[in-house]
């Protein structure tokens, strides 16, 4: 006999199902009479050891020995009413547990892989990144590169809603004069967006007042912000 104890075992069932594999035939296939000799010679065994058996072993033990006497007489089977995992009504009835309980322990297997698999993951619930914001609000003021990376992203949206057919007129355009009407706007509107500054589309004009900005900006004349992360920039007197 192997060198294993009892305790190795989960249960009966689990005893024989080792039974049935060292037997290295399918459970179907499979002569149960030998696998319940091989039980019985086991449980013996360990009793002659003084070995404590517990006495679910010894139960199925004793339902092993009526299911044997039953197939040397080539006893009818018999249908039981016990709702004992223990209780077994004919080889059949046997196999049918041995399959089941193969099924629940390699699944049991396969569970605790994935929760052994699961420890090396490390997860956090969602926060508010807005708790790490200063003073709750994003609201910060604006360099000149933010400045020129809106003006750029601004003149491509004007190639596209550029019109197909354009009248070109000449007219000249200053920044002092540009200047002072962004100064008029601002103290009527108070705040407005970057892009609201640039009423016209033509190259000039844009030229002009994106230099006007760029003048006031120098000169500490406006604050440049934005109330959120891609929000639009928005333009104020000091």
């Amino acid at each position: 006999m192997n060198n294993i104890m009892i305790n190795d075992f989960e249960g009966p069932l689990d005893l024989l199902l080792h039974l049935v594999k060292t037997s290295k035939m399918d459970i179907y296939e499979v002569n149960m009479s030998c696998i319940i000799e091989e039980y019985l010679k086991y449980i013996n065994a360990m009793q002659d050891l003084n070995i404590d058996v517990a006495s679910e072993y010894l139960v199925m033990a004793a339902e092993l020995i009526h299911l044997k006497s039953k197939m040397l007489i080539n006893l009818d089977d018999e249908e039981s009413n016990d709702e004992d995992e223990y209780s077994i009504s004919s080889e059949e009835d046997l196999k049918e547990k041995l399959i089941n309980y193969e099924k629940y322990k390699n699944s049991t297997d396969e569970f605790r892989k994935l929760e052994e698999n699961r420890k090396e993951y490390l997860t956090r619930s969602p926060e508010n990144i807005m708790e790490y914001a200063k003073d709750n609000s994003y609201n910060m003021e604006l360099s000149l590169d933010d400045l020129i990376a809106a003006f750029l992203e601004y003149k491509k949206r004007l190639e596209n809603e550029k019109p197909i057919e354009t009248k070109i007129t000449k007219k000249e355009l200053s920044v002092k004069e540009r200047i002072s009407y962004i100064r008029n706007i601002l103290k009527t509107r108070k705040k407005v967006e970057f892009t609201e500054l640039f009423e016209s589309f033509n190259k000039e004009y844009v030229v002009v007042t994106f230099l006007s900005i760029l003048n006031m900006s120098k000169n500490n004349e406006i604050k440049l912000s934005q109330e959120d992360n891609f929000s639009p920039i928005l333009i104020e007197m000091r």
